[in-house]
């Protein structure tokens, strides 16, 4: 069946941050999507233009987290900024300890500053949280980046649809629930 709406969906989850309107929708339904999938504490890594390293708590509670360049903005950065540096489209880099060349270089360097600055946080979170939440990264840069990181347990590629598709249950069943009770003598 298909269901339409007119208007915005709230998204259910609870947020400790400063503003929650101000979050983007997308770091919510990732939480949200998250939590809904491990019924406990997690840290999302979103790979996408940005890379965004967000906590969630065991209750379920966005407690934000942190945004960086993505891959491809950092090497558009590179490019852009030092005049030497060629353009250069991201791709993993070798599994080499180096970069033997220009190009290879500035691929391990930005995929090195997004692992490095993921784990960093991890950290950071977990000693905040006093345990090592469960780590799940998703967006379009996931899999190339964290497929054999040893932090990362799931790769989730459509954890935002996940969200997505939660909000839209909720609402179809909260209409459900108040047609019955509309219909009822």
């Amino acid at each position: 069946p298909q269901h339409r709406t007119g208007r915005d969906l709230p998204i259910p989850i609870s947020a400790t941050v400063d503003d929650p309107d101000a979050v983007g929708h997308d770091r919510l339904l990732n939480a949200l999507g998250a939590h809904a999938t491990t019924k406990q504490a997690c840290v999302i890594i979103d790979t996408g233009t940005a890379v965004t390293v967000d906590f969630v708590d065991g209750v379920g509670s966005f407690h934000g987290g942190a945004i960086m360049p993505g891959v491809q903005m950092m090497l558009d950065a590179l490019h852009e900024r030092a005049v030497s540096l060629p353009g250069v489209r991201f791709t993993p880099p070798d599994d080499e300890p180096f970069g033997t060349d220009t190009r290879s270089a500035m691929l391990l360097g930005v995929a090195q500053a997004v692992r490095g600055g993921a784990h960093s946080l991890i950290d950071r979170y977990a000693q905040h949280y006093d345990a090592y939440p469960q780590i799940i990264a998703t967006g379009g840069n996931a899999a190339e980046l964290f497929h054999s990181d040893d932090l990362v347990e799931h790769i989730v590629p459509d954890l935002q649809l996940i969200g997505i598709r939660i909000v839209c249950e909720r609402l179809i069943d909260e209409e459900r629930q108040a047609d019955d009770h509309d219909t009822q003598p």
